[in-house]
């Protein structure tokens, strides 16, 4: 018998003794679990990292009665996989997410059980099931933007032989929630759901200059906790790019996120300054000359941000 099938064999209903206590399933156990579930365990839900990569929520919402911690901890392990990855056991999810082993078993157990993770058994090993496209699929089918820009930016890319995507923040990251490349690009092509990073793209950048001061201040303090020592470098190469946008509308960006990449992004707002996109057009250092990049697709990119910006929201 396997893990997943021990565990859903453990569950299954059993006879209850003669003269047992019962307890209402609304009774509160009387100790608190180990990962902090239960209701005296509230002062120790703090210790329980989330968020992982974008700072730990976890005290401000130890008392935070409105808060469900167990649908938070699901998500999380859903965010766990990524791309290329490949499957992922129970211990390699709790390093990841910061959670109990313990917890991290019940969280795939359930995850299984809605349809949401696959068990391979052969590995011991969980990956996400074809059933959780559910949950992203209206957000991309509904998303207005994607409709407005993706013949232009099919064009544009057409025209630069490079790939031209359009990204939205997720925690330190930029997300690809559109992306079209020319035929010709044999190379650096991402699907929608990639993730890039925003301290080192021009993707990323240019989204924290579309950003109000005090919005871009929370995530630049935390990509300098993640940073760490090489945080003052990246600063100034960041605020540089800040500038850039400032001055010409776009910002340029040479192998800093991958070896013999290059790129430029613009930010993309919606008329009313709700919305915060970004757009880039890059490619392989090798078929994009930084003279084009600057004087060409530059400036048509800030042209079809600039375009299509009124129409959002609206």
């Amino acid at each position: 018998m396997d893990e997943h099938e021990r565990r859903k064999a453990k569950t299954a209903p059993r006879a209850r003794k003669t003269g047992a206590k019962s307890r209402s399933p609304e009774t509160p156990t009387p100790a608190a679990a180990p990962d902090g579930d239960g209701a005296a365990g509230a002062a120790s839900r703090s210790t329980v990292p989330l968020l992982y990569e974008d700072g730990d929520l976890g005290a401000r919402h130890a008392s935070d009665r409105k808060f469900v911690w167990a649908l938070a901890r699901g998500l999380e392990i859903l965010r766990a996989f990524r791309p290329g990855q490949g499957p992922l056991g129970n211990s390699e999810l709790a390093e990841i997410t910061g959670l109990p082993k313990a917890t991290v078993s019940r969280l795939t157990y359930t995850l299984t059980e809605l349809g949401y993770l696959t068990f391979i058994k052969r590995l011991g090993k969980y990956e996400p099931a074809p059933s959780i496209l559910a949950l992203g699929y209206p957000v991309l089918s509904n998303m207005r933007v994607r409709q407005i820009a993706h013949d232009y930016m099919q064009q544009l890319a057409n025209h630069a032989n490079a790939s031209v995507a359009l990204a939205s923040r997720d925690r330190l990251s930029m997300i690809y929630v559109d992306e079209c490349s020319s035929s010709a690009l044999t190379t650096l092509r991402l699907d929608i759901g990639s993730r890039v990073p925003i301290a080192t793209t021009a993707l990323g950048r240019a989204f924290l200059a579309g950003l109000n001061e005090a919005e871009r201040d929370v995530i630049l303090f935390h990509l300098q906790r993640v940073h760490g020592a090489d945080w003052p470098e990246l600063d100034g190469r960041i605020k540089d790019a800040i500038a850039e946008v400032e001055d010409r509308g776009f910002c340029y960006v040479d192998h800093e996120w991958k070896r013999d990449v290059r790129g430029v992004g613009v930010p993309l707002l919606s008329a009313d300054g709700s919305t915060v996109m970004a757009m880039n057009c890059a490619g392989p250092a090798f078929a994009l000359e930084p003279a084009r990049l600057q004087q060409d697709l530059g400036p048509r990119l800030v042209h079809l941000c600039r375009s299509i910006g009124p129409m959002i929201g609206r």
